[in-house]
C-alpha cells in the first residue's frame, strides 16, 4: 500500500480556503469588521511568524465567532461553502482530482494535508463525491463564546499532523 500526500490550498483549490473563510466572516458584519480592523495591530505580529501564527489567527476567529451559537456558527460555515464553490474565481484543479480517484481507485492512502481547517476540507472533498481520502487539517474548537484555532496545520506541524493520522509501518512507499 501506499501514501499518498495532498496539499489542498493552490493544488486542488486555487486559493487559501482559511483565508477566504476569514474574509467572509469579516465582511459579512460591519461590528465584526472594524473589531478584525483595530486587532489587527496585536496580532499581525503573531501571524508572521510560522510558531505564533495559530495565535493571530485564533484572535481573528474568536472575534469573528464570538456570541455565536454553535448552531449558527454551522450555519455560516454551510453557507460560506456553498458560495466558495459557487463563486467562478475559486477553481477546482481538474488534474488534482483526477490524480486524487486515481490513487483512491488503485487503493493507496490518500491524505489530504491543509492549514485549512478540517470541516472547510472534508466539506469540499464531501461535494467532489470522492471516497476513501482521509485529511490531517487545522482545527477548531469553542472556547469563551467564539471559535479559536485548537491546532494549526502549518509548516513542519503538518508531519506531526500526518504522524497522527497516519500509520506508517504498513507503507511501501511514501
Amino acid at each position: 500500500m501506499n501514501l499518498i500526500l495532498f496539499d489542498f490550498d493552490k493544488t486542488i483549490i486555487n486559493k487559501d480556503t482559511g483565508a477566504e473563510y476569514m474574509k467572509f466572516m469579516v465582511q459579512r458584519n460591519p461590528i465584526r469588521f472594524v473589531l478584525c480592523f483595530f486587532a489587527l495591530p496585536f496580532t499581525l505580529p503573531f501571524l508572521i511568524l510560522n510558531k505564533t501564527k495559530f495565535i493571530g489567527f485564533s484572535v481573528l476567529l474568536w472575534l469573528v465567532t464570538c456570541g455565536m451559537s454553535p448552531k449558527k456558527v454551522a450555519k455560516l460555515r454551510k453557507r460560506f461553502i456553498n458560495r466558495y464553490l459557487e463563486n467562478n474565481a475559486t477553481v477546482l484543479y481538474k488534474n488534482a482530482i483526477e490524480k486524487l480517484i486515481s490513487h483512491t481507485q488503485n487503493n493507496d492512502t490518500v491524505v489530504i494535508v491543509s492549514g485549512a481547517s478540517e470541516w472547510m476540507v472534508k466539506r469540499i472533498i464531501a461535494k467532489l463525491c470522492i471516497p476513501k481520502l482521509e485529511v490531517a487539517c487545522s482545527e477548531e474548537s469553542r472556547l469563551a463564546g467564539g471559535m479559536v484555532s485548537k491546532f494549526h496545520c502549518y509548516s513542519t506541524n503538518k508531519v506531526e499532523r500526518i504522524k497522527c493520522a497516519i500509520t506508517l509501518k504498513n507503507m511501501k512507499q511514501l
